[in-house]
């Protein structure tokens, strides 16, 4: 069974990239095949790994409301649903990635969500690891969409209100009981001198700390550039991450 990380918390606090750097960790170390899971509607997981997906879980979910009345002759909407998902899966040297794309709009989509866990837990044993980008916030959380996770990293800075975001994520998972294995907190892009502050801070949460990842303008550079980071060497930031998967 594949092990499952998934990466949440406040939007601007960098969770796609540290995403991004696990898949990156994983396939360096060859540790077996990886899937990417961009559950952000953002989709921004893929840019970051040099991957685009032709077309998202949204996309094939309006496809088929728009479609349902003409579906072939025998064909269920589980079948066509699961046809297409199986197609959508974009693959890549070391991984292969799945984009989840925008959210529910007008409608029903409580049957075609429940195909797709249904999906997402049957695809899961095809690989060792399953690495999740969440959205920003608690909507996944509160919706039990985050579910069979190993280690969920939430991903804090200096802002306070990443912090408030970080301890509300524990007290949904406390009160839904999803199966979320253990939760540890992560810091990034933190002044150094602020760091101490920030951790003391964070000690009141209750979770588990991971580790910090230090703001690298080397990363940075690069994206910006366009490159991805399974193009990078060594920076701060990539052996942080490297360090904080390795004690796992």
């Amino acid at each position: 069974m594949a092990k499952t990380f998934a990466v949440a918390g406040k939007g601007g606090t960098g969770k796609t990239t540290i995403a991004a750097l696990i898949v990156r960790h994983l396939i360096q170390r060859n540790a077996g095949p990886v899937l990417a899971m961009d559950a952000d509607p953002d989709a921004n997981l893929g840019t970051l790994l040099g991957v685009k997906p032709e077309q998202s879980v949204g996309d094939l979910r309006e496809e088929l409301l728009k479609n349902i009345k003409s579906l072939p002759a025998g064909m269920s909407k589980q079948a066509y649903m699961e046809a297409g998902l199986h197609q959508i899966v974009a693959e890549s040297r070391g991984f292969d990635l799945i984009s989840m794309g925008r959210g529910e709009g007008p409608g029903c989509y409580c049957y075609l969500n429940s195909l797709i866990r249904k999906f997402s837990e049957d695809l899961a044993p095809s690989y060792a690891w399953v690495v999740m980008d969440n959205e920003a916030g608690l909507e996944h959380l509160s919706r039990r969409t985050a579910y069979s996770i190993d280690t969920l990293f939430v991903v804090v800075n200096e802002s306070p209100l990443s912090h408030d975001t970080a301890r509300r994520i524990g007290s949904v998972l406390g009160a839904i009981k999803n199966n979320v294995r253990t939760t540890r907190l992560i810091t990034n892009m933190v002044r150094p001198e602020r760091l101490a502050e920030v951790r003391q801070r964070l000690a009141a949460i209750g979770m588990e700390y991971a580790g910090d990842v230090p703001r690298d303008p080397a990363l940075e550079d690069a994206v910006l550039a366009g490159c991805t980071v399974l193009s990078l060497e060594q920076s701060p930031a990539i052996d942080s991450v490297n360090h904080i998967m390795e004690t796992l």
